[in-house]
Parts: C-alpha cells; sequence; structure tokens
C-alpha cells in the first residue's frame, strides 16, 4: 500500500514537472518592436520575450488564433493600451482574467497630447499620443518599470535583470546624447517639418518650433512643397532585438539631418535668386 502512494506520488510530482517545469523560462509576449527591443535587452540571458505584431500596420483587424494563444498563456503581457493597440484590448475584454499578467505602460507613463488636441479631461487612451518610445528618457522611465515586474515573475534571475537593467540604461542615455550632439547645430524647425517626425523625437531633440515662413516671407512659397528628403516613407525596419530600438532612433535622427539640410541648401538658393532678383 505504502508502495502504491509513493508510485503516485512520484507520477503527481513529475505530471507537474512536465507541465510547469521548474526554472522554466518566463513567457513575456511584447507588443510592438521598440518595446520587444527594451525588453529583449533586459531578458538577454534568460529567456526571449515573444513579439505579437512586426509593425504597427500589422494590428489592423482581430489576433489570429496563435496571438490568442500567446496572449492567454504569457507570464508578462507588455504593452502600450488599448488606444493603440486595440485588437488586444478586445482580446482583453473577451477574457478578463488574463489582465493580471498585463503591464499597461501608458497608464503609468507622461505622455503628450496629440496634435492639435484641446480636450485634456479626455481618458488618455483617447487625448494622448501613444509612441512614447521616441523619446529616450520616457524610454528609460519604461524600462524602470518592466525590470521588477521580470524580478516578479522570475526571482531566479534577479541578478541578471538588473546587471542587464544597468547596461540598457547606460545604452540609451549614450544615443539619446549622440543624438542631441548630431542635430544641436538645427535650434528650430519649422511646423511642416516637426509634424512630419514623431512628436515625442522632435518634443526630445528640437529647442524651437517656428511657424512656416516666418523668418523670411519670400521662402513662404517653398515651405509650402514638402520635400522628398522630409518625408518619411516605408523604412525597411532592423530585425526584432536588442539593436532595433537604437537603430530606429539613430534612423529618425538622419533623416531629420538630412530634411533640415536639404531645406536649407533650398532656402539659400532662393535668398540668392531673390538677391539677384532686387539688383536687377
Amino acid at each position: 500500500m505504502l508502495k502504491i502512494v509513493r508510485l503516485k506520488l512520484t507520477v503527481l510530482v513529475v505530471t507537474l514537472i512536465l507541465i510547469n517545469p521548474l526554472n522554466a523560462a518566463p513567457r513575456v509576449v511584447v507588443s510592438l518592436p521598440e518595446l520587444h527591443s527594451l525588453v529583449a535587452a533586459l531578458m538577454q540571458g534568460t529567456a526571449e520575450p515573444i513579439l505579437l505584431f512586426q509593425s504597427e500596420s500589422d494590428m489592423a483587424g482581430d489576433l489570429d488564433p496563435f496571438q490568442t494563444s500567446g496572449l492567454l498563456s504569457a507570464d508578462l503581457v507588455i504593452w502600450v493600451g488599448s488606444g493603440l493597440e486595440k485588437s488586444v484590448g478586445y482580446a482583453l475584454d473577451k477574457f478578463p482574467p488574463i489582465a493580471d499578467h498585463f503591464m499597461t505602460l501608458s497608464n503609468t507613463l507622461p505622455l503628450l497630447l496629440k496634435r492639435g488636441y484641446e480636450e485634456i479631461g479626455d481618458q488618455r487612451q483617447i487625448s494622448r499620443d501613444l509612441h512614447f518610445w521616441s523619446d529616450p528618457r520616457i524610454a528609460i522611465m519604461a524600462v524602470k518599470q518592466i525590470t521588477p515586474l521580470l524580478v516578479r515573475i522570475d526571482p531566479d534571475n534577479t541578478e541578471r535583470y538588473l546587471d542587464n537593467e544597468i547596461a540598457l540604461l547606460k545604452r540609451i542615455k549614450k544615443v539619446e546624447q549622440e543624438i542631441s550632439k548630431q542635430l544641436a547645430p538645427i535650434g528650430a524647425v519649422s511646423s511642416k517639418i516637426a509634424n512630419t517626425f514623431d512628436p515625442y523625437f522632435i518634443h526630445r531633440f528640437i529647442r524651437e518650433i517656428k511657424p512656416d515662413g516666418s523668418s523670411n516671407e519670400g521662402l513662404q512659397k517653398v515651405s509650402n512643397h514638402p520635400l522628398k528628403t522630409c518625408r518619411q516613407g516605408e523604412i525597411t525596419s532592423p530585425s526584432p532585438g536588442p539593436d532595433l530600438y537604437f537603430q530606429t532612433l539613430l534612423t529618425h535622427a538622419k533623416h531629420l539631418d538630412q530634411c533640415v539640410n536639404s531645406r536649407h541648401r533650398i532656402n539659400n538658393r532662393v535668398e540668392v535668386r531673390n538677391n539677384r532678383h532686387q539688383r536687377s
């Protein structure tokens, strides 16, 4: 009888281990590539987070069965909020219990109002621009909020998460300094240029935004025609992983620099043409 009991206990323990193995890597799902990049850096040496959407364009429509299964089985889901990842919000409405495993970053981070939006009292998911990660300092706030949750679901790797956080924060600060130095000569940009780029990126790296044509009436006609170099068309996205976030920021900086320099060249040509016209 005692042997039978011991056998049953052994089978039970083995079954539990197979279902939920000891020291199993946590299942972390992250909605967007930029956030996934930050979480992947935090989790280096432990496990690889699962990327839910390859891009924002992939968020249109319903989740497929694989994505839904990922949300249901995750130990932690990191997303922005229902104002951006609407299909994830629908999944939350359909399966309320999984909300306990969700970290909604837009609930706790400082967010800018949407351009042209004046109703401050409206719900954050409606009135705020949710693309906060383009500001490195807000990205740092997000990282500091994510790390404790990783430690909570995977305490055995606490030291690794903390070490990774230190390294990641240093890297974010370094890329901010590099971009600030690169864009420092710009000083101010026109509102037309500013509206072409992410507001968080402009807010962090550009000191002043001026109305189009305010400095020289003769340039107003030119400023009404957006330059091809200022249009952020289809950009080849880097591969998902710890480097994607930094590559994306540096690409934004490169495009803004090219855009402003192209306008300066056109402005100089217009000024020369105006001077010639005045002399004649």
